[in-house]
């Protein structure tokens, strides 16, 4: 599941509209380095003090992910691998319609790619203490994404 999810949202974003023809070689170079090459998502930073756009039909995607996140925390039923299922699905449909262009685009992958990396640990534990460690994790994910993007 892991190579998939990194191949789709490689192979996707290559097709994401950038803007210019010199932001295209630097944003397809940055998209074909390994996953770790690129930054954390501590070097997140507000658009000249705003928060930076999300495009409304990806950002529905996001919001499915964290709804579902939510949800799971009142929950009876922990069942933390159809959790790893939905965040899966919404990974894949939000990396297959991007359009988003430009410094917000690059944002949004700052925090998207370690968003990634947790959701594969997520899908591989099979440890209670673990996943529970990681679903705390997608929590803190979230709060980043809602200081930085709107």
């Amino acid at each position: 599941m892991r190579n998939l999810i990194i191949g789709l949202l490689l192979s996707v974003c290559v097709g994401c509209k950038n803007g210019n023809e010199e932001e295209q070689k630097s944003s397809n170079a940055a998209i074909n380095e390994p996953l770790e090459n690129h930054e954390s998502s501590d070097s997140l930073t507000l658009n000249n003090g705003h928060k930076w756009k999300v495009d409304e039909h990806m950002s529905v995607y996001i919001r499915n992910m964290e709804k579902a996140v939510m949800d799971f925390e009142t929950s009876p039923n922990k069942d933390y691998k159809e959790l790893a299922v939905i965040i899966d699905k919404n990974i894949r449909d939000l990396t297959s319609n991007c359009t988003m262009e430009g410094k917000a685009h690059d944002a949004l992958h700052v925090w998207l790619i370690p968003f990634i990396r947790l959701s594969e640990k997520f899908d591989v534990a099979t440890d209670s203490t673990e996943q529970e460690k990681i679903f705390q994790e997608f929590k803190t994910s979230f709060k980043k994404y809602n200081t930085y993007f709107e």
